[in-house]
């Protein structure tokens, strides 16, 4: 494909901040292909503000309300004329200067994923980083805290929270947008797209922050849970009928969603997975005893050739009660767990280190823009320990920073300290 990116920004009534989105798109270090518009018939001067930016290749025009999905599937529909990857931007967000960059190089570094998604900061209506236990931002941050998980699958982690929390935190191709359109849903149409596309492993993480949401006194969620909680449950039965002929012939997928449905007993997004259950059973209750044994032996796939309690059943050895074993068993992975944990924290942490040390460095700047530290932007590696190791196999073998070393212009404790 052409490789070109696309920003889209739907726009409703947000003429005080959809300056700064724009802008934030207009100062990105990977310049977009395009950038376009549709202001969704706001009744403020959105417009007015948007039409500004036409001189700086920004496409843009205005209509009657349709609504924030409908909008993005249009916007999204115009992109894909001539471009691979589409970011949506919601017109009170910003993007950080790097974000385009970033999500090309996870995408190239991760070929067959089509959503790439990053960390994100949280502002308030003027713009300022909020603290991470402000009122309103600490279920933002707190939800990001999912990925610190060891082994644990993007399927998995969405279960537990929407972390990737908006739209705007979505870098897609257009095949994919276009093959999975957002649904008229009010909160949640972002958390439908993406946990379909983790059940089908589509989506790759970057581990840098990448844009800023902003929460105002306008944003659609509010502290009255009920509509939000509905509308979950409502997402989730969608969800499942959407789905379903892929999930019984796809056991891969079948796994991911497996491990979605389980994380769903504690997620932090307003799902309550008890009053759930009580919807399947009134649809389970609508089928005769017939029909539902039907259902049951329709199914077919490989999860029927062994028993899933099979090596717990054996586990009695005629003395220690099986409760007993059940807390050893679980004891012993939370230990092993607490291991993993405490490795990949300092993992992560180091590599943390090396990459800002990277970021922060002069060198390796005018390396990035002569095109000579590619290597260097991957994110090769399935856990933080095979990442950090692969990145500092890279600066050891990059030609360029051993010019570097050996001009003075930058130093091997870069990397190489532990």
């Amino acid at each position: 494909m052409n490789g070109r990116i696309a920003v889209i920004i739907p726009v409703y009534n947000h003429a005080h901040y959809v300056g700064e989105a724009i802008e934030s798109v207009l100062n990105q270090t990977r310049k977009p292909d395009r950038v376009l518009v549709i202001d969704d018939g706001s009744k403020d001067h959105s417009l007015e503000v948007v039409k500004r930016y036409e001189s700086r290749g920004v496409e843009s025009f205005g209509r009657e309300n349709r609504g924030a999905h409908n909008t993005i599937n249009e916007l999204v529909a115009l992109a894909a004329k001539d471009c691979q990857w589409i970011n949506i931007l919601n017109s009170d967000d910003r993007f950080l200067p790097r974000r385009l960059e970033v999500c090309e190089q996870i995408a190239k570094a991760n070929p067959g994923k089509e959503v790439i998604s990053g960390r994100l900061e949280v502002i308030d209506s003027e713009g300022k980083v909020m603290a991470k236990d402000a009122q309103r931002a600490r279920w933002f941050y707190g939800s990001q805290t999912v990925q610190e998980l060891p082994h644990a699958s993007v399927a998995e982690m969405l279960g537990m929270a929407n972390f990737i929390a908006t739209t705007s935190n979505v870098f897609a191709t257009a095949d994919y947008l276009l093959a999975n359109p957002f649904r008229p849903y009010r909160f949640n149409h972002d958390y439908f797209f993406l946990a379909g596309a983790a059940w089908r492993d589509k989506i790759a993480l970057a581990p840098e922050m990448l844009m800023q949401y902003r929460v105002h006194g306008s944003n659609t969620i509010t502290t009255r849970p009920e509509p939000l909680m509905r509308e979950m449950i409502r997402m989730h039965l969608d969800l499942y009928r959407h789905h379903s002929k892929e999930l019984a012939s796809d056991a891969a997928m079948r796994a991911r969603f497996g491990e979605y449905s389980a994380a769903l007993w504690s997620n932090i997004s307003s799902f309550h997975a008890g009053m759930f259950q009580v919807a399947l059973a009134q649809i389970v209750a609508q089928s005769s005893e017939s029909e539902l044994a039907a259902l049951s032996a329709s199914l077919q796939g490989q999860e029927f050739d062994t028993s899933p309690s099979h090596d717990l059943a054996g586990a009695y050895d005629g003395t220690t009660p099986l409760a007993a074993t059940i807390l050893n068993t679980k004891l012993d992975a939370l230990r092993a767990d607490k291991l993993r944990l405490t490795e990949e924290r300092t993992a992560l942490s180091e590599l943390s280190r090396v990459r800002h040390a990277l970021q922060g460095s002069k060198w390796i700047a005018l390396g990035r823009l002569l095109g000579t530290t590619s290597k260097l932007q991957r994110q090769d590696g399935k856990n933080p320990m095979e990442k950090l190791d692969r990145l500092k196999k890279a600066c050891a073998e990059s030609s360029w920073i051993k010019l570097g070393i050996r001009l003075g212009a930058i130093s091997s404790d870069l990397w190489q300290r532990e």
